[in-house]
């Protein structure tokens, strides 16, 4: 689709689930769900499209209170880009893919659950986008990001060997050392 074609389509989207929407200069797009309100950008390309379907899902798919919680905002942002997928058709582009895993591996990285709905949504985000960096290890233990330590569902000493390092941008590496 062209962008204006996909800007048509986010306004017919809104339109049909009664969801006011305000075309922003400036700012960040948001979505506010007690009020059916979303706030976008404009529509300069597919990664664009897939984030305005994001926002529209906060709409249909948060909870009823704020999350509190790291894996409360990870499960509200893993709905909303689930709704958005299967909104169009369960498939975006390239760029729809890179956009969804620049959003979502940030709330990722605060629960580092290779069980979590999410988990799935940025491995499929790197299979479809072999460009995306940096990538989510597919298995790991403790990990350090930003002096706190995260644990993960999987024993990266069993699988790698001690003892194991992980790079700056969380790619692991596995040593024999």
């Amino acid at each position: 689709m062209k962008n204006d074609e996909m800007k048509q389509k986010i306004e017919e989207i809104c339109e049909e689930l009664e969801i006011e929407l305000v075309w922003i200069e400036v700012g960040r797009n948001c979505a506010n769900r007690g009020k059916t309100c979303v706030r976008l950008r404009d529509i300069a390309d597919s990664g664009d499209f897939a984030v305005a379907l994001h926002e529209i899902g906060h709409t249909h798919c948060d909870p009823d209170k704020e999350p509190t919680t790291p894996r409360e905002t990870l499960d509200a942002e893993t709905n909303a880009w689930k709704w958005a997928r299967e909104r169009n058709g369960g498939i975006f582009d390239s760029e729809g893919w890179k956009r969804l895993h620049e959003s979502l591996r940030q709330y990722y990285y605060a629960v580092m659950d290779t069980s979590h709905p999410a988990y799935e949504l940025l491995m499929e985000a790197q299979r479809q986008n072999g460009d995306i960096r940096p990538r989510i290890p597919s298995f790991a233990s403790e990990i350090n990001i930003g002096g706190k330590v995260k644990q993960t569902s999987v024993n990266l000493k069993a699988a790698c060997g001690p003892p194991a390092t992980v790079s700056p941008l969380l790619e692991i590496r596995c040593s024999t050392v």
